[in-house]
């Protein structure tokens, strides 16, 4: 899962260092190609002085007249030089001392050694003066305009450096600006999922508002298929247990025959397998908004009617009145139901049921203090139709749907002896958020 905000930052520094390499590397070469242009103007005025200053008649021996030639080519190493070579003489410039300007060939070189190593660029032409060759070599160091431009350099990277960092700083407050309807959507979800809001409210720009209207709309078109779902299986059960009584009645009346005794054993399997599958099909299991958020007032509510059903019993309560449990209310009400009534059944006279949230998990323990069940029957009780004693009315689905409802909700049921009340003891661990 990759961040929004990660891939557009990356993708904006991304850019931002190209296009800040490509403009110090294009003002580099501008400012680089500035200074030698620069520097070729100022060799070339210095030739034009040189040819001024050549007085030459010939036959006479040709001579330079120093008062047109720059002060600077008189001092010794200045870093500016020349040799002018006419007629067989060569003239050079106080500045070379006893030196001489290394050969070259091409009109431009960069990079020649001079006097005391000085990194010189030489300009070289050639004229033609009274039919006769004249040529010019004007040299200059350029040690010190490569230690201005690589000043500049690095002055221009850094500044690039501030201002890249600058920028993406700024853009990174841009982009987490931008996205706050996206982050303020993520809080109303997470409030969706735990049932404090059935739909996202919050305003949004008009290029996420589809996709908040299409959650919303899936939502409201999920709440109304599990309503119209239960129902329709509210009105099946109905319409089938009328009937299935009649038939029942009716096998009653008969004589115990061995048919008679088949059909009341298939009889009993279909009404059983009809109660399994309604309530497995009513479980709404975990989705958008299956929150319970007021199992205390419920599950009290759920007491004192079993209170009423078993008036021979006492039945606690422990639960924390700001409970909320992470499900489908009426998941929750068929397990805690079913839980209930059989430890009711079963019980000689106390009945005690425990909630709590630790830990991220919810766990629900129902005890009893009746006979209890051998251990080696735990594993069978949890089948369909299984009952601990037959005497006792009831399909023996009880245990089995809560099972595959714990079952649907990621979490564990676990069966063992009461510590304290020496009956069945039913734990239940679901994960919560």
């Amino acid at each position: 899962m990759y961040s929004l905000n990660k891939r557009l930052t990356l993708s904006l520094a991304g850019s931002l260092l190209l296009f800040f390499a490509f403009q110090t590397l294009m003002i580099d070469r501008k400012i680089e190609k500035l200074s030698e242009q620069n520097l070729m103007s100022r060799l070339e005025h210095d030739q034009k002085s040189l040819l001024a200053a050549l007085k030459w008649q010939p036959p006479a021996k040709p001579t330079l007249d120093q008062n047109y030639i720059p002060d600077i080519y008189t001092r010794a190493f200045s870093g500016h030089y020349y040799e002018l070579t006419v007629a067989g003489h060569t003239f050079r410039s106080r500045s070379l001392w006893d030196e001489k300007l290394t050969p070259t060939n091409a009109p431009l070189v960069r990079n020649v050694t001079g006097p005391q190593d000085q990194r010189l660029l030489i300009l070289s032409q050639n004229f033609k003066i009274h039919n006769q060759p004249v040529t010019i070599r004007i040299a200059e160091d350029i040690s010190h305009l490569d230690a201005m431009t690589n000043a500049f350099q690095d002055s221009l990277l850094m500044l690039a450096a501030m201002t890249v960092l600058t920028l993406l700083i700024l853009q990174s407050w841009i982009i987490r600006y931008g996205l706050r309807p996206l982050l303020r959507i993520r809080q109303q979800l997470g409030q969706l999922e735990r049932g404090e809001i059935q739909q996202i409210t919050t305003p949004s720009p008009k290029e996420i508002m589809p996709l908040v209207e299409e959650i919303n709309h899936l939502i409201t078109l999920m709440n109304k298929r599990l309503e119209r779902s239960r129902h329709a299986l509210g009105d099946l059960a109905h319409a089938l247990k009328t009937p299935l009584s009649v038939i029942q009645q009716i096998v009653e009346r008969q004589k115990n025959t061995t048919d008679n005794i088949q059909l009341q054993n298939q009889l009993q399997q279909i009404e059983q397998r009809i109660t399994r599958e309604l309530a497995r099909a009513r479980t709404a299991g975990q989705s958008p908004g299956s929150h319970w958020l007021k199992p205390y007032d419920d599950l009290h509510e759920l007491l004192n009617v079993f209170k009423k059903l078993f008036p021979d019993k006492i039945i606690t309560l422990t639960t924390p009145k700001t409970l909320k449990i992470e499900g489908d209310r009426e998941d929750m009400m068929e397990v805690f139901g079913n839980l209930l009534e059989n430890a009711c059944k079963w019980a000689d006279s106390k009945v005690h049921c425990q909630v709590e949230v630790t830990n991220k998990k919810l766990t629900i323990t129902v005890e009893d203090d009746g006979a209890g069940v051998s251990p080696d029957k735990y594993k069978y009780l949890l089948n369909r139709g299984i009952r601990a004693d037959e005497s006792m009315p009831g399909h023996g689905l009880g245990l089995a749907i809560v099972n595959e409802i714990v079952t649907t909700y990621g979490g564990s049921l676990k069966l063992e002896k009461s510590p304290t009340l020496e009956g069945l003891q039913v734990h239940i661990t679901l994960p919560q958020s």
